[in-house]
């Protein structure tokens, strides 16, 4: 697979055009639930975390296509439920209970609750909060975009020294059994690691993809499309990447957060990753530090310290 992020001038175009027209992608890229990525050749619209639909450019016109789970409507007139006779449903009208557009943004969000499911709701709200933030849902190989659970959270561009430095992040809620040590590292480990090594060997590749990723963003009207803050950074064409993704752990309250397995967990991760790589946060709202910047203390560096004191 050929690590690639690039629309053609023509489907920039015809999405302007939409927008212009206050059509169904105006809704999509205006609003403020939706977050939407460029793929290479099509773009994925996100919602609390579930590829609601993907945009493509065929024929001379834009086409979307969205999975039927998330087309049940929220409420429908006629009573909801549906006789069975003979074991055959009756069902008067097909169009009474799915939506017939998606400028029903409310109903289709609605489903998205029901799918999306803690960890990916909480990866949402981090990318929300942070706008350096230029893709989600990323497929570094292959085997990744056959493999939904294998895709990296996000990735996000970052000023450190002067430079400009491009950094991958897996996000995992507390609750995530990848994220406990055993015998030896905790699975997400070995995750990470593999990771990495894709990074480095798609090094040149990747630092194209997204430079094309940024152009293309800043053309396309729209407050979603993820990426289109930075195409007049004076640095921009000075990207670098960094080769070790970032580990980020949300959904813990006070009391795990003060609890032994809590401290034996991400102490041992900690030791693996060292504090600027891995990042905790009980609610995901609150994360800011060490995505949008490397700098403020961490709780990694909390349980360095705490540690160290003992």
């Amino acid at each position: 697979m050929t690590f690639d992020r690039e629309i053609s001038p023509k489907m920039i175009e015809a999405l302007d055009l939409e927008y212009e027209n206050g059509g169904w992608w105006r809704e999509l890229a205006d609003h403020d639930d939706m977050l939407i990525a460029i793929r290479n050749k099509y773009l994925n619209v996100y919602c609390n975390g579930c590829n609601i639909a993907k945009v493509e450019y065929k024929n001379n016109k834009l086409t979307a296509s969205i999975h039927y789970k998330y087309l049940l409507k929220k409420k429908i007139e006629s009573s909801p439920y549906i006789e069975c006779k003979g074991g055959h449903f009756e069902i008067a009208s097909h169009a009474d209970l799915f939506i017939s557009s998606l400028k029903a943004i409310e109903d289709i969000k609605y489903s998205t609750k029901v799918y999306g499911g803690i960890e990916k709701t909480g990866v949402h709200q981090i990318i929300r909060a942070n706008l350096n933030i230029v893709d989600t849902e990323i497929a570094l190989s292959a085997t990744d975009s056959e493999n939904k659970n294998s895709r990296i959270d996000f990735c996000a561009i970052q000023e450190e020294d002067g430079k400009l430095i491009l950094r991958f992040f897996e996000a995992k809620d507390y609750s995530n059994k990848e994220l406990k040590t055993q015998d030896g590292d905790a699975k997400v480990i070995a995750q990470l690691t593999r990771y990495q090594n894709l990074l480095t060997q798609q090094n040149d590749a990747i630092l194209s993809a997204y430079k094309k990723l940024i152009h293309a963003a800043s053309e396309i009207n729209g407050r979603n499309i993820l990426g289109k803050d930075w195409a007049t950074h004076p640095r921009i064409d000075s990207l670098e990447l960094d080769h070790k993704p970032s580990l980020v752990v949300f959904g813990f309250d006070d009391d795990q957060k003060k609890g032994d397995v809590f401290k034996k967990h991400m102490s041992k991760l900690c030791d693996t990753l060292g504090d600027k790589r891995l990042l905790l946060k009980g609610d995901a709202n609150e994360f800011k530090s060490g995505i949008s910047t490397r700098n403020g203390k961490t709780l990694c560096q909390y349980l360095m310290n705490k540690r160290g004191n003992n």
